[in-house]
């Protein structure tokens, strides 16, 4: 049974909204990426309000059944590799909608939307996520060149290891 997911374009006025839930997700991701809270009690949210600004930057919420659940960030070029056309770089639902299917319909929808080369990484300690995006792929019969490598994430001591899946998609006809 299909749930009723939607994405919609994050507006500039939805701001605090938007970095209310990246804090939330920086949060969560921490316990991968070792990430501290600022002074102030919150993530450092550095550049983040790029995606509010940039039209190579499609920032969306995620709602289920009318409310705000979460977020998806995808990037096109400048902001991609070459010979990339998109990344999904962020995905991030609330604890309480995980493990229902949502995520996976809301890469759904943004597939309908774009098409073309796309990049998704991972920490590669993030478990959670690495499964996520290989049973995404497998369920969808997804083709996709893996690779992996160490970065170097600003103001995060040491450098983290990254699995990163390439793969071309088409909109459905």
């Amino acid at each position: 049974m299909k749930m009723n997911v939607q994405i919609t374009s994050i507006l500039a006025e939805q701001k605090e909204l938007f970095l209310n839930l990246y804090n939330l997700y920086l949060y969560d991701l921490s316990e991968f990426s070792g990430e501290d809270l600022l002074e102030e009690g919150k993530y450092d949210p550095t550049n983040t309000y790029l995606y509010l600004e940039r039209d190579e930057l499609h920032p969306f919420l995620i709602q289920y059944e009318g409310k705000v659940i979460g977020f998806v960030l995808v990037c096109s070029p400048p902001y991609v590799p070459e010979g990339v056309d998109y990344t999904v770089q962020e995905l991030f639902l609330v604890k309480k909608y995980r493990g229902q299917g949502l995520a996976a319909q809301t890469v759904d929808l943004v597939f309908a939307q774009f098409e073309g080369t796309f990049k998704v990484e991972q920490l590669a300690n993030n478990a959670t996520a690495v499964s996520f995006w290989k049973k995404y792929y497998e369920q969808h019969q997804i083709e996709y060149t893996e690779s992996e490598y160490n970065i170097e994430i600003d103001n995060i001591a040491g450098s983290h290891r990254i699995l990163s899946q390439t793969f071309v998609r088409e909109r459905e006809k």
